[in-house]
């Protein structure tokens, strides 16, 4: 994959603040999903610029095939969405770890008023180590024992106190938080779990985290909608922990979101690393390098040639940076 770009300047998001006085100094590496790495034509250039002043390092895709575990045809991008969104974002979960994480972000995203982007966010932090941890703990605890599950608390914890924090109603995700914890109780009376149960379980991090920052950006007056990516049109095989996505997801994702986007406009805070089973219907998970996958997939869906790839710290690994 040939990536080049510079930047020359300050970079700022919300409070923080990094100056970079020479190109070299730019954060030299940008992390894509090691599915699509092999696939994709990017270039990264420059600096974008918002109101506020704020600077965002961009790049782009040109409209090839996405990846090698993607089925794409030529000519499966509905026109109509190229006018109604301008790019996808993903944040990874070290991006909205925090109240003051998702703060950030919000703030580079209303830092830009005048862009339509298709938000992918992951889980909270390290949401999704504790789910599997909590899978093997449930599978050996018993039922009574479920409510002790450390790990089980520490999501709950976290996940309340930032929304308490971003001052969100905490009914956002309550319903989670009791099914998550009525799906352990299973697990811990059945005594084992399926892989497909399992694609299920961790599918709780994406599914509250994007809910607790849609209710947020609507809390500052920005028009968001949360969208799970299993409901939103991304159709995966049946092999579940490590799906590949099918060719029918363009289509099916494209006519969502722009009719969703025609009726109502508001910017969507999409699930990342999740699908739905062609023929089971259940929930997937796209494996390692999921959530980049997901917002590829978007973005070819869409016909849109940008995306955004950000952590923390907004620095990009897995991928080698070189000047034009």
């Amino acid at each position: 994959m040939n990536l080049c770009g510079h930047y020359n300047g300050t970079f700022a998001v919300a409070s923080v603040k990094a100056s970079h006085s020479q190109p070299h100094l730019l954060p030299c590496r940008i992390r894509f999903a090691a599915s699509v790495a092999a696939a994709v034509p990017i270039s990264c250039y420059g600096a974008r610029r918002g109101s506020g002043n704020r600077l965002a390092f961009t790049m782009s895709c040109c409209k090839a095939a996405i990846g090698r575990d993607v089925l794409v045809e030529e000519n499966d991008v509905v026109s109509e969405t190229e006018r109604s969104y301008t790019y996808v974002m993903k944040f990874g979960g070290s991006s909205v770890t925090s109240a003051e994480r998702m703060r950030e972000v919000a703030n580079l995203i209303i830092s830009f008023p005048e862009e339509r982007p298709v938000i992918v966010l992951s889980a909270m932090g390290k949401t999704t180590d504790l789910l599997l941890l909590a899978r093997e703990k449930a599978v050996s605890c018993g039922v009574s024992n479920v409510d002790n599950i450390e790990e089980l608390s520490t999501i709950k914890d976290l996940h309340l106190r930032i929304v308490d924090e971003l001052g969100v109603d905490r009914n956002v995700i309550a319903k989670h938080l009791e099914e998550l914890k009525q799906l352990l109780k299973g697990v811990a009376m059945m005594k084992e779990l399926t892989r497909r149960t399992q694609d299920y379980l961790v599918s709780f991090g994406e599914c509250m985290s994007t809910r607790i920052f849609a209710a947020y950006l609507n809390k500052l007056g920005v028009k968001a909608r949360q969208y799970d990516a299993f409901e939103m049109g991304i159709i995966t095989t049946d092999d579940f922990t490590n799906v590949d996505i099918l060719e029918a997801t363009y289509p099916a994702v494209a006519k969502r979101l722009h009719g969703y986007w025609v009726s109502d406009p508001a910017i969507p805070i999409v699930t990342s690393f999740l699908g739905k089973a062609r023929r089971s219907c259940a929930v997937t998970t796209l494996g390692r390098g999921g959530s980049d996958l997901t917002a590829t997939t978007i973005g070819r869906a869409l016909g849109l040639l940008e995306i955004q790839v950000c952590n923390k710290n907004f620095c990009m690994s897995k991928a080698r940076m070189e000047r034009c």
